[in-house]
This record gives C-alpha cells, structure tokens and sequence, in this order.
C-alpha cells in the first residue's frame, strides 16, 4: 500500500485531515542549507549503524529511503522533527541528546514517529486552526497518530514504551527499572487529573502518549502488520483514547466548542423568529424547550419594548458574535458546521433564506 494512504488508515480520530499546500521550494533549499552547513548528515559512510536503522524504518513504512533527508544535531535537548513542504521529500533531524540516549531500536521508533508527520501531511495543512482552542486538540491528535507509525518502525510496544519513557525522564538504561504498569499508574494521581497547563499544550502528556499507544497495540491493523492475526476495532479504540484524553486534558475544551456551538444555534433561531415577525408565545416556548427558560428569558428582556426593525439589529449582532466567537475557537469545525446548523434553523423554523447575507459575509 502507498505510505501516505497507509499512514491516513491509522490516523487518530480528532487528527482531522486538513487542506493541504505546497511551500516555496526557496524555503525548503533554505532551511537543510543551514543544516548542511551546521550538522551531520546521517549515512553509511559516517554514522552506518544510524543509518541502517532510518533504512529498516523507511523499509518497514514502505517509504523510499531517498525521500528522507535526515541529520543529526550537536544539542543537549532530547529533541526530534520532521520539516515537510510536499510529498516529494521531508527533512529529518535529531539531537546528538537523544541518539545518545535511546538505543538503536528505540531510535526507529522516534525516527518513525517524525516520519509520520510527513506521511500525514501535518507540516502542509492549512494553519487556519493555530491559535484556536481547537488547535490544542488538533496537535495532540496529530502526536496519538504520528506515535502509531513510530510503534509500527520498531515493531514492539515495549520498545515504544522505553523510548517514551527514557525522552521524558532524560534518563538512560542505568537508572530505569521498566515497568510499564507502574509508569502508567502516575495517571491515578489526582494531580494528574487537575492538570490545567496540559489544555494549552501542542503535546499530550507523555503517559497519556504511551497508554494510547499500548491501545493502539491491540488494534486490527497494529496486528494484522506485525504479527498477521486479528485485533480490536480501531474506531473503538479510537473512542477509548479520546476518553482518556478528555478526562485529563480535553474536557473543558470540547465544553467550550460545543457553547459556542449551541450559542450559534439559539442565535440563529432567535433570528429567524425576530425577523420573520412571529416571536409568538409557541415559538417562545422552542426556545425554551431546546435552550432552557434562562436563554429565553434573556432575549425577551433584550428586546421588549423595543422596534421590530431595533429588535432585529440586536438579534443580528448577537449571531454575529456567536458566529465570530464559533470560528474563533474553532476554525475547522465551524468552516464545516456552520452552513449545516443554519440550514437546520431554517428547515426547523419553516422560515427560508433568512441567513443568506450572513453566510455571504463571513465567507462560508
């Protein structure tokens, strides 16, 4: 199967796949210059067993060795990345920290986990969701999805574990007993479960990382390519994770996604009623009924007393609002829903064509 497509089976299921773009190639020819002139390049010649290992890598991904340009850079961080600007080729580069540290083995798997970054195309999507909550979630996903091409490089959940294990701590086999299930357990603190700094961050926590992938181990097409026998349904798995990760990182997020959802939607219906002329007491009590009596009660209040024509302009500018407020906190997701919530307004109203002028302005 073509890498790409192989890679985008496994993806995990918040990495939603985004537009794509091509760079400049000035960019890319920039960017290795200065590596080229301030690292080593890995290859059989100067760093063999390096490179016998991004070979067996790029082997067991189906991915052509010449499609990786890989180098090692002198640094004390424990540190990886892939730079991609299409699908021709990617840039690889690793710390001298971190190939120190690991072993061989354990190399493949945070050679394989860069390497899904190109795969998945995550350097060349469309950077409209940066600086959204949605964001956070979109980049932690994409490091649960690019962690399962790194299980599948090195072909062993424990030396996946390891790897985890040894770039969190920064300590080497002398000091580490491993104990997977005792690793794991840190998630019983209740520190751990009130963690408010991880919402904010583009990496899941490192032991979060690992019992997602100890799942994704269990999954179909983990062991259908390892070890050719049947495992569990990765949608089910999928689901198992994105528990996890709400219950420590992502809850509060999606919450704040989904009101400003729903403020799109009481908005939109609060709208279609005003200017349509018919905020009836019937209608009154939908809102009610989908929205609660609070919600309700504070349109009633924004409006009493006042013009139909004034009554409109304020009910606009509230859905607006909610509609900037939505796209705000999560691009992607609005640029898909919002055509689709509003539509539900008009079916559900029997008013039509009432948010055509606000669908033109905000470009969906």
């Amino acid at each position: 199967m073509d890498p790409f497509e192989f890679a985008d089976s496994l993806r995990y299921i918040d990495d939603i796949r985004l537009k794509t773009f091509e760079v400049n190639p000035n960019k890319v020819n920039n960017y290795e210059a200065g590596l080229a002139l301030n690292s080593l390049r890995i290859s059989k010649e100067i760093t063999p067993d390096i490179h016998a290992s991004l070979h067996a890598v790029c082997s067991s991904l189906n991915l052509e060795l010449y499609k990786v340009r890989a180098y090692v850079t002198s640094s004390p961080e424990i540190q990886a990345g892939c730079m991609s600007f299409n699908k021709d080729h990617c840039v690889l580069t690793v710390t001298s920290e971190i190939i120190n540290l690991l072993s061989l083995d354990e190399i493949k798997f945070v050679l394989g986990h860069e390497l899904g970054h190109f795969l998945l195309g995550h350097n060349i999507e469309e950077a409209q969701i940066e600086n959204s909550l949605e964001a956070n979630i979109k980049k932690r996903a994409q490091e649960i999805s690019v962690d399962r091409i790194g299980l599948l490089a090195c072909k062993d959940i424990d030396i996946a574990t390891r790897a985890i294990v040894k770039t969190l701590s920064g300590l080497g086999d002398k000091y580490l007993n491993f104990d997977i299930q005792s690793f794991l357990r840190q998630l019983d603190s209740d520190l751990a479960r009130n963690e408010d700094a991880g919402k904010y961050s583009s990496h899941p926590s490192f032991i979060l990382r690992a019992k997602a992938l100890l799942r994704f181990s269990l999954s179909d097409p983990y062991q259908k390519s390892i070890n050719r026998t049947q495992g569990s349904s990765l949608s089910g798995i999928n689901i198992l994770i994105q528990n996890d990760l709400n219950k420590y990182i992502d809850r509060d997020l999606r919450q704040d996604i989904k009101t400003a959802s729903g403020l799109v939607l009481f908005w939109g219906y609060a709208f279609a009623f005003v200017k349509g002329g018919s905020f009836s007491k019937k209608n009154q009590s939908i809102l009610e009924n989908k929205f609660g009596i609070e919600m309700k009660q504070k349109l009633v209040n924004m409006i009493q007393g006042k013009s139909s024509d004034s009554a409109m302009m304020e009910v606009k500018s509230g859905l607006m609002n909610s509609i900037s407020d939505y796209i705000n906190i999560a691009p992607n997701i609005a640029k898909r829903e919002l055509n689709l919530m509003l539509i539900e307004v008009e079916r559900n109203t029997g008013e039509s064509g009432f948010f055509t002028e606000i669908l033109t302005s905000i470009g969906s």
